[in-house]
Parts: C-alpha cells; sequence; structure tokens
C-alpha cells in the first residue's frame, strides 16, 4: 500500500461472492471418440465444417482424443469415420468464444459408407473449462425486447449485473468499471479514456442485428485472457453463409402511447415528444466471382469460399425535455426590486433609490439587450410560476425539442485462402450527426437561442489469419484497430456571444431545490463557455497459437497494445463579466439598508443590491485565461491540446490436459509488463517531485504541528516522451482449473450424482491485470498548475482593478486581458490558491484475484442443475486520495468532544 496522499495511488479493493456464472476471439471442437464397448477408437478421422466454409481436420490419438483449436463461433457439422465402424455425422455443434464444445462419439461397427446422423450437437454440460461465463446467441439476441437496439444492453438481463440507474452505470460481480473489458471481434470497444468511471460502456456500439454472440466470462478466465481486466465481455458480428440470408426492421415508438409525466401536467405542459425510429436491413452470403482458366465455368459461386455480411441500421430520435429555468418578472426588469417582509411583499423602485442617493441610475444597455431578448423568447411558448420566497422572480418552464440522429453500419467478410489458411476482415464505421444535446444540458437556454450538440465518426478495424500447419499446429495472428472523435460542442464559438458584446455576461444562478441564488439568480442566457474533442485510438496486435501434443492442448502466444490519449480542451472561450457592488463603494452599497427597504433582512438587502448592479452594469470582475499551447507559449482563451500515450505487454502459456475423458486439468501463467503512462505533447505539468503534496511538514510531517521535513510545492514541466511513473515489468498472473465428471454407476450416488457424463464438478483461480481508463492520469495532469494561468481582475485583487467600474464605460480598462509573458517561467511555485497533485513514482497495476467452485447436474437432455459461487478480490486499483483532512486531534476537537461524552453521560446517570 502506497502513501495516503492526493496521489494517484494503489489501493485495496473488495472481496466478493456470488452464485452465478482472454480475450480470445475463438473457441475449440474437441471430443472423445470411442466403440460401442467404451474402448477408445485411435486413428479416427475428424472433419469439421462450418456454415460459412471453414473445414478442419485431425485425427483421434491413442488416448481417442481430438481437439480442433481456434475456430471462430458459429455451428458446424462434424464427421468422424474409422475403418470398420459407421460414419458418425453430428450436426449443429455450437461454438462459443473463448469456451470449448464438446463432441463425444460412439462408433458403431459397420462399414465406412454407412452413416449415422445426430441432428443435435454439443452437450448440455460442459465438461472442459472451468471458466465461469454466458454465452447469448441467435433467437437469445435478436427476439430479446431491448428499446435500445444497443447488445451491450443485452448484459444486463445475466445474473451478477447490477444496474443502478441508466445502463451504462451498471458492474459485474461488484467489480468496478476499470475491471471490465470489452471487445467487438478482437476490437477494443470500449473508451479508453473514460474506462475507469465509464466501463460499462462501448464506444463502438455493438447493434443487435449486427451481433452473432456475446460471451460474458466472469471468473476463471485463463492466462490467454488476462492483460485487460476480469470481466470479459466479448460480442462477435455474424458472418455469411452459402445461403444468401438477410433481414429488415422497423422499430416504432410513438408519444400517443405515452403518459404524460405527472410534473407536465402540473405546470399544464404537452406531454414530452418521444418518437423513436430505429430501421434497418442485413444481408449476408456467399462472394461470386468470375473464373478464369481453360476447362472451368465461367463463374465461380463462391460457396466454401468467400463470405460477406453487411448491416446498416439509423437511429432517429425526435425528442424533448421539459426544462425549468428562472427568470425576472417584468417589474424586477424596470428596476422594481420585491421582497416579502413581515408575511407581506414589498418593493422598492431601484432605479429612483438610486438618482435620490446620486447613484447611475440608468440601465445598461448590453445588459439590457439581453433581458430583452430573454423577455421575447419567453413569450413565445411556455409557462411561469412565481418563486414564493423570491417575488422578484418567476420560474419559466419550456419543452425544447431535438434530433438525434445516428447511423450504425457492420461488414465482414471471410475468405478461404488454402485448405490450411483463411482470413476474416471486420469494419464498423458509428456516424454521430450534430444535435441537440440532452445529456450535457447543450439544448437552447431559451426559445429560439442557440444549441449545441455532440458528435463524432467512430471506427473500428480488425483483420485475423488462421493457419494450420499440419494436424496439430494452429496459429492466429490478429491486428484491430479503434479510433474516431468526438467532438463536444464545436458549434459554440464567438459568434455565440455577439448579442452581449462577446463576453459571457455572469448573471448568476437559482437552485429551485433549495432557493439558494447567486448574482441575480436568474438562468444565465448562454449554455455553456467551453468545447472539447477527445480521441483515444488503440492498436492491438496479439499472437496465439495452439498445439496438440497427445492429451495435452496447448496455448501460447502474445500481445503488443499501444493507447494515444489526444484530447483539446477549450476551456473560456470569451471572458466572463461579473456584476456587483463593493462595499468600498461607500453610498451605492450603504443605500440599501432597512430604512430604504423596511423590515428588509441583510440577504434581501444583498439580493437587491445584485439587481441593481446588474441593471446598471456595475461590474466587479472580469475572468479570462490564457492556456499553454503544444509548442509551449500561453495564449489567451486558446486551445489546451494535450496528448499522452501508454503501452502494454503480454506473454502467456496455457496446457489443457485431458488426463481422462471425464477429468480436465487447466493450467497456465501471463506475464503482463505495462508501460508507464507518459507525456507525449510539451504542455504537460506535474510536481517538481510527488513528495511535495506534503508541503512544508514532509512526508511525515503530517497532522504534525511544526513540522518542517518539506518543501514547498513547485509545478515543472513533462519532456516529451517522459513518465509518470515508473514501468510495471513483475506482473505475473497464474491460473488454474480442474473439471471432473464423475461416473458413479447404478448405485446410491448414482441415483444421486447421475452416471457418467451427467453431472461435473468444476473449480479454479485466475489473476488478470486491470487497465485503467486514461482520464485517471489526465486528471491528475490536468490540474497541475502551469498549464493556465489566469488573466483576471476582480474587486479581491488589489491593484487589478478600478472599484465602481461600469460596463458601458468606452474604453475601460477593467474589461482588458492583464498583460502576461507568452514564455512560461518554470519551475512555479503554487500559493494556497493552487491544488497540490501528484502520481506515487511507484504506482504499480492493480489486479483481481478470481476463484470459484461449482457443480452441474444433468436432469434430462434439455434441463440441467447448477449451484456455484464465484469470488474476486480486487487489489492495487488505481484511486485518488485526499490528504487534505479534517485534523480532529490536533485541533483539540476530538478532546472537546470526550469532555461532552462525560458529561452527557453523568446527566443520564
Amino acid at each position: 500500500m502506497k502513501r495516503f496522499t492526493m496521489i494517484l495511488i494503489a489501493g485495496l479493493a473488495l472481496l466478493l461472492g456470488q452464485f452465478a456464472v482472454g480475450a480470445q476471439s475463438t473457441g475449440s471442437i474437441s471430443g472423445t471418440v470411442v466403440d460401442q464397448t467404451g474402448a477408445v477408437v485411435p486413428g479416427a478421422t475428424v472433419t469439421v465444417k462450418g456454415d460459412a466454409g471453414q473445414e478442419f481436420t485431425d485425427s483421434s490419438n491413442a488416448s481417442g482424443l481430438f481437439t480442433i483449436p481456434a475456430v471462430a463461433a458459429g455451428l458446424y457439422t462434424v464427421t468422424i469415420s474409422a475403418a470398420n465402424f459407421k460414419t458418425v455425422v453430428v450436426r449443429n455443434v455450437k461454438v462459443d468464444i473463448g469456451t470449448p464444445a464438446t463432441v463425444n462419439t460412439a462408433l458403431e461397427a459397420g462399414k465406412i459408407e454407412e452413416t449415422v446422423v445426430i441432428t443435435s450437437g454439443g452437450e448440455v454440460l460442459q465438461t472442459e473449462t472451468a471458466k465461469v461465463g454466458t454465452t447469448i446467441t441467435g433467437r437469445q439476441i435478436t427476439e430479446t425486447p431491448i428499446a435500445s437496439r444497443d447488445a451491450l444492453d443485452l448484459v444486463l438481463l445475466l445474473p451478477g449485473t447490477a444496474n443502478v440507474g441508466r445502463p451504462r452505470a451498471s458492474s459485474i460481480n461488484g467489480l468496478p468499471k476499470g475491471a471490465l473489458s470489452i471487445t467487438l471481434d478482437g476490437v477494443d470497444a470500449q473508451d479508453n479514456a473514460n474506462r475507469s468511471t465509464d466501463g460499462f460502456f462501448t464506444y463502438i456500439r455493438p447493434r443487435v442485428d449486427a451481433i452473432e454472440e456475446v460471451t460474458v466470462s466472469t471468473s476463471n478466465p485463463g492466462s490467454e485472457s488476462g492483460g485487460d481486466g476480469a470481466v470479459q465481455i466479448r460480442f462477435t458480428t455474424r458472418r455469411g453463409t452459402n445461403d444468401y440470408t438477410g433481414g429488415a426492421f422497423w422499430q416504432h415508438r410513438n408519444t400517443y402511447l405515452n403518459a404524460n409525466y405527472w410534473y407536465n401536467n402540473r405546470d399544464r405542459l404537452p406531454r414530452q415528444k418521444i418518437i423513436l425510429n430505429q430501421y434497418g436491413a442485413r444481408l449476408g452470403g456467399p462472394i461470386p466471382f468470375l473464373n478464369f482458366g481453360e476447362d472451368v465455368g465461367a463463374f465461380d459461386s463462391g460457396k466454401d469460399k468467400r463470405f460477406f455480411f453487411f448491416s446498416h441500421e439509423e437511429y432517429r430520435n425526435p425528442e424533448s425535455v421539459t426544462r425549468t429555468r428562472a427568470v425576472l418578472t417584468p417589474q424586477a426588469q424596470a428596476g422594481v426590486f420585491s421582497y416579502v417582509a413581515g408575511g407581506a411583499t414589498r418593493t422598492v423602485d431601484l432605479y429612483a433609490l438610486a438618482l435620490a442617493n446620486n447613484q447611475l441610475a440608468t440601465p445598461d444597455p448590453t445588459v439590457a439587450a439581453a433581458l430583452n431578448r430573454i423577455r421575447a423568447a419567453t413569450a413565445m411558448t411556455g409557462t411561469f410560476a412565481p418563486i414564493s420566497n423570491a417575488p422578484s422572480r418567476n420560474t419559466y418552464s419550456f419543452s425544447p425539442s431535438g434530433l438525434s440522429l445516428r447511423n450504425f453500419t457492420a461488414f465482414r467478410t471471410d475468405l478461404v485462402l488454402t485448405k490450411n489458411h483463411s482470413f476474416e476482415f471486420v469494419f464498423n464505421r458509428n456516424n454521430f450527426k450534430p444535435g441537440k444535446d440532452f445529456l450535457n444540458g447543450r439544448d437552447e437556454i431559451f426559445p429560439g437561442f442557440p444549441s449545441q450538440g455532440q458528435s463524432g465518426i467512430r471506427k473500428s478495424y480488425t483483420g485475423a489469419l488462421r493457419s494450420s500447419f499440419g494436424s496439430s499446429i494452429v496459429n492466429e495472428v490478429r491486428y484491430a484497430n479503434s479510433g474516431g472523435t468526438t467532438d463536444f460542442f464545436s458549434e459554440l464559438g464567438p459568434d455565440v456571444f455577439d448579442f452581449t458584446g462577446g463576453q459571457f455576461l455572469d448573471l448568476g444562478t437559482y437552485n429551485p431545490a433549495t432557493g439558494a441564488i447567486t448574482g441575480i439568480g436568474i438562468t444565465n442566457a448562454y449554455n455553456g463557455n467551453s468545447s472539447q474533442t477527445r480521441s483515444t485510438p488503440t492498436h492491438d496486435f496479439t499472437d496465439s497459437v495452439t498445439w496438440i501434443k497427445g492429451n495435452h492442448s496447448i496455448n501460447f502466444g502474445g500481445q503488443y497494445k499501444f493507447i494515444r490519449t489526444e484530447q483539446t480542451n477549450v476551456n473560456r472561450i470569451v471572458p466572463t463579466i461579473t456584476f456587483g457592488v463593493d462595499s468600498a463603494e461607500g453610498v451605492a452599497f450603504t443605500m440599501f439598508n432597512t430604512t430604504t427597504l423596511p423590515g428588509s433582512s441583510t440577504a434581501q438587502q444583498n439580493d437587491a443590491r445584485a439587481l441593481y448592479a446588474a441593471l446598471i452594469g456595475r461590474v466587479s470582475g472580469f475572468a479570462s485565461n490564457a492556456y499553454l499551447d503544444g509548442s509551449g507559449r500561453y495564449v489567451e482563451n486558446g486551445p489546451l491540446q494535450q496528448e499522452f500515450g501508454l503501452k502494454t505487454y503480454g506473454l502467456f502459456a496455457q496446457d489443457t490436459w485431458r488426463i481422462r475423458p471425464s477429468l480436465t486439468l487447466s493450467f497456465g501463467v501471463r506475464w503482463q509488463p505495462q508501460g508507464a503512462f507518459y507525456a507525449a505533447s510539451a504542455n504537460i505539468g506535474r510536481l517538481e517531485d510527488w513528495t511535495q503534496v506534503f508541503g512544508t511538514s514532509g512526508v511525515n510531517g503530517q497532522f504534525t504541528p511544526g513540522a518542517t521535513g518539506g518543501t514547498a510545492p513547485r509545478s515543472v514541466l513533462f519532456g516529451i516522451g517522459e513518465k509518470a511513473y515508473k514501468d510495471d515489468k513483475n506482473n505475473i498472473a497464474p491460473s488454474v482449473g480442474v473439471v471432473w465428471s464423475p461416473d458413479f454407476g447404478k448405485g446410491f450416488l448414482g441415483k444421486i450424482f447421475g452416471e457418467a457424463g451427467n453431472s461435473v464438478f468444476r473449480g479454479g483461480y485466475s489473476r488478470a491485470f486491470v487497465r485503467e481508463g486514461s482520464a485517471t492520469q489526465t486528471l491528475v495532469t490536468g490540474n497541475t498548475p502551469g498549464g493556465t494561468i489566469p488573466l483576471s481582475r476582480n474587486t479581491g485583487v488589489a491593484g487589478t482593478f478600478t472599484i465602481g467600474t461600469n460596463l458601458r464605460t468606452p474604453g475601460n480598462v477593467n474589461l482588458t486581458t492583464p498583460t502576461f509573458s507568452a514564455t512560461p517561467a518554470f519551475p512555479l511555485v503554487l500559493t494556497t490558491a493552487s491544488q497540490a497533485i501528484a502520481v506515487d513514482p511507484n504506482l504499480e497495476t492493480g489486479y483481481v484475484d478470481s476463484f470459484s467452485f461449482g457443480y452441474q447436474r444433468q436432469i434430462d437432455k434439455n434441463t440441467v442443475v447448477e449451484l456455484r459461487y464465484v469470488g474476486n478480490r480486487g487489489k492495487g486499483l488505481h484511486r485518488l486520495n485526499s490528504i487534505n483532512e479534517l485534523n480532529t486531534i490536533e485541533n483539540g476537537f476530538g478532546a472537546e468532544f470526550r469532555l461532552a461524552q462525560a458529561n452527557l453521560y453523568a446527566n443520564i446517570a
């Protein structure tokens, strides 16, 4: 455990267990070949053929065992033949990702030309793996009623998934979201920036109509899957087959089928517009092509050779929400302040009061224009309601509407290159078109006012080559890439603020829940003063080799992943103007009293003072900023563009040993060195030394009055390529599992546990490492002083601002940016207003230990009863901890509390 401070550290997570059910992208088919007496049949030929034309061959070994590794998810036909035995054909053998399908066969004596057909393959009991997981496939996907048509929502139906609030806030087995790994055909589908806080969310959205299956592994994933998280959620895109198949759909939701909200009825507002249209189509099949050469037909159908699948979906959601704003009453806008005193509403003309005291008594033209625009907008639609404790204001409610438009396209092609080599390629494109962003409150503040949206084109690519080298070695190499830029509110530019002179006029806030106000307590005329773009392109290269040696299936390989975080923040587009009357102004401040406002409270006097200041344009502050650009120079209100990088590696080896047909042991190990988070641009700050978070008290001086072992914190810049902490190279993850299917015969135990193949005991343990989201790190670097310098003037800082200044004053120097040096002078000494934040240089990769034990009992061919315990224990997961805690010991509070406690007990006695 590292020291507790305002540092990103590794902390102990939790231990949990419950009953429930590798970033692999394939499964396998294995089994045992015996004769009718139960004797093994070595040398039997096993041929596996898929609906998409794949064909693999193997032969049973001296123990009658066979294994076909690295088989893509789907349905297969298994043909088993041997001399002096009838040929057995097992159809509809289902292969799921990361799960071996078992086909145990008893051959009948006879001619090899004779065929025995079994129309349903695959066993109800899983007898070869200790992994804990569930697969949703086929009609379960297409016929499960989920309004979103987002395939990730299917996972919410599985045991162990807890949905608190909206779906993307969900967790699995109580683990933090950073412990989840979501892939689509091997592509990292998550948003790698917000992975730790928003992990149950896919940046590339798998759609129900384009998905073949989703497999969720919640415990004992094995060493081949332990590099990115403890819970593996893996989606597979549909593939084409030898038959042309397709479909189309239209899913509709209409306002007229929905009841209105109670609050809308109360406020006499119409039903919110909820009209959802989702429509699309899919098509898959063989790819025909022309033949070339002699003695061949002119046309090649492509069957058993080339296949495609295409899906396109459009999401159109004309939506509306009810917004409640705060506005001035017409009287207050005209300068008549209202307040409640002695149970009655009283008024005072602020302009007349100011005139009587020889103060400015006319409205500011810029502020008046903004208020008039709000007044005109609210006259278009909506309803008003009085605020009982603030009679100078009304609440205003209306329902802005907008259109959310998204397109989802998926394309897959599978090519059988030769009998030993096949290739697949999958492409996904999600187009989120600009619209009003209701989620982040970027719809219009008032009718007709500007709005902004969130947009972006997100793409993923994956290509994989499967190669067989003889009958015992299979290699799969895969490259996956995801990327695209998410654009937040780029429509927001300086022109949006033209109607207020190119400045953000901060009129304050009103909280309807508490009645608390700032400024004049109304809703500002703008829905923001910032914008952002973010991208986390990911490159992932993996290679996996499966070697069948006797009763052993040995899988080994490696992975390399490179993640880049690119973000651009325009944190302030235009300067901000605040209003107020300072106490040093004399009469302008003191004329608000109990004489001029009879029966008023201090809070009401301040309220009247704030309204007067805003109406006449009395400025109390000017705020702007300069941001350090990529060249290392400060630019006023310019974009803060920062880039970061992270590299991870992995080597693994896993052996699945079928000691007997009824007993399988698996064991393996993964080495997962993780490179440190590093700076890729020259404008990222850090503390000069991480121990400076303890200030002048020093590392061991916390809560020690008078300690002076430390130094005052100072910030410097990262060099390009400089790492935030050390590389973590000693990450070793073991994995072990056992599966036993006992045969207790026909006696008492046989009646309880079943005969051979009717029950399974399984258990295992594995460790998986957790790769945290990059936002966990950018939170630290983004809050380190140096990337931004304030360019502000206000009444609280002597010498920067002239008290009593007015917005309308021509050439007002108080409303201009203070001079600043564009060249930073590091190190910067932090002040009491700065935040000292750092990363522990000894930060290590967090991990989750998974362990499980379970029992399955087959009742009949379609029914299984299962009892299982699953436990997960996270350790070293990254968290931010604050040392700025109130010390109740040295300040004497604890001693006083104990005295009060003693007095209370004495009085009770």
